[in-house]
């Protein structure tokens, strides 16, 4: 069984609920899961992350990265975030970081985009592979990746959201803005995307 790291990034424990849910999604999909927060995260060595774990997982988070205080907050952990070596998943607002990390930008939507939405895809790649060419999926964010980081990749869009989704030309590094982990029995496309990643990406786990 694959082990994923689950990385907290929500700052308010009013949102633990949120949290647990992806862990849950996550295990659902066919991972064993160990939990951290983003602050415990940069306290441990980036490069032997893979003799215990095969891949980690970015949740979402409340915070904005537009804000000066929000990414303030998050400082350490972006610069963190590029040397770590094993595959990542960053979801929501670990995508958004993700992003930042690797040279990207976020900007404002006008707008907070909530609910089930369509989203094209368009590189059907091993994260997408097994989907249709247009996903029903959550969505809850109010600001979005405005642009993508060098050798990245968008595999996904929608009408309100350019930059869906995105990958690395050459590693194994994943963000997604809408929330694999709220699917349900009518749109079920956000569980076939964390068995994706944890079946077809994550590495195996040395434990």
């Amino acid at each position: 069984m694959k082990h994923v790291l689950v990385v907290n990034l929500f700052v308010s424990v009013k949102r633990k609920s949120n949290f647990n849910r992806l862990v849950t999604k996550v295990k659902e999909a066919g991972a064993e899961t160990s939990i951290v927060d983003h602050k415990s995260l940069i306290t441990l060595d980036p490069t032997s992350l893979g003799r215990s774990y095969g891949a980690v997982i970015l949740s979402s988070t409340e915070a904005l990265f537009t804000r000066t205080a929000d990414r303030n907050q998050f400082e350490s952990f972006i610069q963190y975030l590029p040397k770590v070596e094993i595959p990542i998943l960053g979801i929501g607002g670990g995508h958004q970081a993700l992003a930042v990390a690797h040279g990207g930008s976020v900007s404002k939507i006008g707008h907070p985009i909530k609910g089930y939405q369509t989203v094209e895809l368009e590189d059907k790649d091993t994260l997408l592979a097994g989907l249709p060419a247009k996903i029903r999926v959550m969505q809850n964010h109010h600001e979005q990746v405005k642009s993508l980081p060098s050798s990245f990749v968008r595999i996904a869009t929608s009408q309100d959201t350019k930059n869906e989704a995105m990958k690395h030309e050459t590693k194994s590094l994943y963000g997604v803005q809408f929330h694999p982990e709220r699917w349900n029995e009518t749109n079920r496309a956000g569980k076939r995307i964390l068995e994706n990643f944890i079946e077809r990406i994550a590495l195996e786990s040395s434990r």
